[in-house]
């Protein structure tokens, strides 16, 4: 890309920022950005962990949806290499001693080199094949994590890193918001331009896009690369908040929880990673005082969500007026 095709580029999501910040979602999300900025100095400790944990959660569906939602490739690997890529980054912090700022970014890079065996099958199947080898994949690296329990600690998990910024948690509180920004305009980025149409063009129809003179594949294994290296990220940046990483992390429970978020959220686009953060992560928090009885209602309200808003929050109305209406005249 030359200078004139990157500012063309920049130029493009320049304004389709000004044009979605004019959007209801828009105006949610940069509400959403003030408090968050403002957090630290009207919320208590506590809720701004929680807040910590949501940013991450929100790149780690987002990273999801830029893969699943976009190109049509559902994976059930993310949950894995969102693993991956937190065991790399503490273990090169732990073991090797290699700055753990870095180790963030080498998690993301780790996230890629593990899905690349994965790449060339998830290239040439479709659907529920794709759903198998990567589900069968995912339950590889998890039992990895078991049985290797000299490298990662096993079930209990590993924990003898350091912390970044010396334990310093505003600083870290800001550095988490502002990397989880940077990736999600990344990818927003991506996918305003000539990169997202055609990843939607192969979602609809990978013929047709074909016939149109794109390169399938090798878009395929982009978005498959790129979405799973934030992924990785997502992990890294998950370890150091909690201080601590373990196999459940891995586990088949936290992908359908991800899948969950991206579907309720909405999941054609990369807004409905924070509608379904809110609704699944951000309500289980705010339910956790009712012991299990938040487990009933959160199942509830899924199915209500699922219901009545079937194409996710983030592209459904929120009038309820309107939905009457529209349920009516079906």
């Amino acid at each position: 890309m030359n200078g004139d095709s990157l500012r063309v580029t920049l130029g493009r999501v320049g304004r389709r920022l000004r044009e979605d910040a004019k959007t209801r979602n828009g105006k949610l999300f940069l509400a959403g950005a003030t408090l968050s900025l403002l957090a630290p100095a009207i919320l208590t400790s506590y809720a701004l962990e929680i807040f910590m944990q949501l940013f991450i959660v929100v790149l780690l569906v987002g990273s999801w949806i830029f893969i699943a939602g976009y190109f049509g490739i559902f994976t059930f690997a993310h949950a894995a290499l969102y693993g991956v890529g937190a065991y790399a980054a503490v273990l090169l912090a732990g073991e090797l001693g290699v700055p753990p700022l870095l180790t963030i970014f080498v998690g993301g890079l780790a996230a890629v080199v593990f899905c690349l065996p994965i790449a060339y099958p998830v290239l040439r199947l479709q659907g529920a094949y794709v759903g198998m080898v990567t589900l069968a994949y995912a339950e590889i690296i998890y039992r990895g994590t078991i049985i290797f329990r000299d490298v990662t600690g096993g079930p209990t998990g590993y924990s003898g890193f350091p912390a970044l910024f010396g334990g310093d948690r505003l600083v870290m509180y800001y550095f988490v918001l502002v990397t989880v920004a940077a990736f999600m305009l990344l990818q927003y980025g991506l996918l305003v331009n000539r990169f997202g149409l055609v990843a939607r063009a192969i979602r609809e129809s990978e013929d047709a896009a074909q016939m149109l003179g794109n390169n399938v594949s090798r878009y395929k294994l982009t978005g498959f690369v790129i979405g799973s290296g934030i992924a990785g990220i997502a992990g890294a940046l998950q370890a150091y908040t909690i201080l601590i990483m373990s196999p459940p992390v891995l586990e088949l429970t936290q992908m359908i929880e991800i899948m969950a978020m991206g579907i309720i959220g909405g999941p054609r686009t990369l807004g409905g990673a924070v509608f379904g953060g809110l609704a699944v992560f951000g309500l289980a928090e705010v339910l956790r005082g009712l012991g299990e009885i938040r487990l009933i209602i959160w199942g509830a309200m899924l199915v209500i969500v699922t219901l009545y808003f079937p194409d996710g929050i983030a592209e459904s109305t929120l009038n309820l007026k309107s939905r009457l209406k529209e349920l009516v005249d079906r």
